[in-house]
């Protein structure tokens, strides 16, 4: 067996409510790796959680590990008893096994009742190293090679490196959110940052067919597949027959208001489906003056609409920052494929930069939004569910609308 070293970082902050984020922690870690819940054991504190696997499962555990938020850093730690002898034996083993020539070594007393001082055992654990190899020296401003010892109150941990995570909270401490995910490349990337920040995610894709192909949708399934590595409980993606109401849209008289109107009543929609789903905000991929329907303006027109909180976490990214964002999670390359979403097949030449709410509500009375909306929504049947890894496809009945 294995043993995994699992820091919270942010999580320890907490004060009162620690408690209840390192269990939302352990849950999500539990849910990621159900299918070896027989071969996993977890002993936690306040500060860390160690997890002891078999041999073969620390590769993929590990993997798992580094993506699931609320962690901040792990390491593979041998633990031994609290005897100095064993403590010697271990960090020599581990020293013999050093490809590089210089090391540090760093110990920290947690568990004060040990008898030896951390500046003690230090020396202790260098000098034995030193006396029983010929390539290894010590360097303690700029060593190749780094040995921990943590004396805890159940045993000593020993490691040499520490493998970056995800951090964040774990997803579930905020609540919920509705993300509206097309299939461009700045929708995933405000997805994850907000499952970052603690809230589970369910995605709202609109769709016009026969206008938006099937290779448009497969595109949003993938995205969503994608990000399920971070989203660490089951989640729906619901697919929305947008066509009617667009259709309307293309009759309305202020042709440069199409977006801004389009827009507003995907965030319409977005609020009814989160009142069905307990959902508490919207997310968007939107960001201030990238295109324009994204001026400030545009937004206070937007958010008008809104019975609830709109999330936009790349609202002050530029793009480059995003894009390297989207290929560090893996959905650059599935974004970039050549199949448009909705906004961008019926942008107008000159979408008006600077809208007026009275005059987005005038062009609006004559559409009968309520009704179509609830239309759209009732028409909503398809709801397509993403557990453990998997796209399964189920019908939402009519009546729950």
């Amino acid at each position: 067996m294995k043993n995994i070293l699992v820091r919270y970082g942010e999580l320890t902050l907490k004060g009162n409510n620690r408690n209840i984020f390192i269990n939302k922690l352990i849950q999500n870690i539990k849910f990621k790796l159900k299918k070896h819940k027989e071969q996993v054991i977890y002993k936690k504190d306040h500060k860390s959680l160690t997890l002891q696997v078999k041999d073969e499962l620390v590769d993929e555990v590990t993997k798992v590990l580094t993506n699931i938020f609320g962690i901040y850093s792990i390491s593979l730690v041998d633990i031994v008893e609290k005897k100095e002898d064993l403590i010697l034996q271990k960090t020599l083993e581990i020293a013999q096994s050093l490809k590089e020539h210089t090391f540090k070594v760093e110990v920290e007393r947690k568990d004060k009742g040990f008898p030896m001082r951390s500046i003690d055992l230090k020396t202790s654990i260098a000098g034995n190293i030193l006396r029983n190899t010929n390539t290894l020296k010590v360097d303690v401003h700029n060593p190749q090679n780094k040995i921990t010892v943590i004396i805890k109150a159940d045993g000593v941990y020993i490691f040499t490196s520490k493998i970056n995570a995800a951090k964040g909270l774990p997803v579930g401490v905020s609540g919920k959110a509705i993300s509206l995910l097309s299939g461009g490349i700045d929708s995933p990337v405000a997805s994850y940052l907000t499952l970052k920040r603690g809230m589970q995610v369910d995605f709202l894709h609109f769709m016009t067919p026969p206008h938006t192909s099937p290779e448009a949708l497969d595109k949003v399934f993938k995205l969503a597949l994608q990000l399920e590595k971070f989203n660490q409980s089951n989640f729906s993606l619901y697919v929305c027959d947008f066509s009617m109401i667009l259709r309307e849209l293309m009759h309305i008289k202020e042709e440069t208001y199409r977006i801004t109107i389009m827009r507003r009543i995907f965030i319409r929609i977005a609020n009814k489906l989160a009142e069905q789903n307990n959902a508490k905000a919207i997310i968007t991929g939107e960001n201030l003056g990238q295109v324009a329907s994204q001026t400030i303006e545009s937004i206070n027109v937007i958010n008008e609409t809104s019975n609830l909180a709109i999330l936009r976490p790349l609202i002050t990214y530029d793009k480059e920052e995003i894009v390297n964002i989207s290929k560090k999670i893996g959905t650059y390359e599935i974004s970039v494929l050549p199949f448009d979403d909705v906004c961008s097949l019926y942008v107008p030449k000159n979408p008006v930069t600077k809208p007026r709410a009275y005059i987005a509500k005038d062009q609006e009375k004559n559409l009968l939004l309520d009704e179509m909306i609830e239309y759209t929504l009732n028409s909503m049947t398809k709801q397509f569910v993403f557990r453990d890894g998997e796209l399964i496809e189920s019908e939402r009945k009519k009546e729950e609308n």
